[in-house]
């Protein structure tokens, strides 16, 4: 269910650590739930971090390059955004891959609803 309010978390927040290879992580929520709040708190310097959500694993996140399209949403630096994607709940997980094009980045990812 998707709520027209500010972001409720529905579960523990969970630290993404990616670099140029290629990450993933399993998230579940408290309660069904399918949005999810990512949080960059990297200095605006360091490069973007792409993500995907899929609800089975193996579905990589990919940067894109000149002339070839990538597979993710990128979370720029400094940046906060929610992301709709497949429910996530105590029975079902939802795995995320992510991906950065130099150096490292850190974001952080919480499950629940809102805008």
């Amino acid at each position: 269910m998707a709520y027209n309010q500010a972001f409720y978390p529905m579960g523990k927040t969970f630290v993404l650590a990616g670099n140029v290879n290629i990450q993933s992580a399993n998230i579940s929520a408290d309660s069904p739930c399918s949005q999810y709040l990512f949080v960059s708190h990297e200095p605006s310097t360091t490069p973007p971090v792409y993500v995907r959500i899929s609800a089975t694993s193996g579905a990589n996140a990919a940067v894109p390059t000149s002339g070839t399209p990538g597979y993710g949403v990128p979370i720029r630096p400094q940046e906060s955004i929610v992301l709709s994607g497949p429910q996530s709940s105590t029975s079902a997980n939802v795995f995320i891959s992510f991906i950065t094009s130099t150096g490292s980045h850190t974001i952080t990812v919480t499950p629940g609803e809102g805008i």
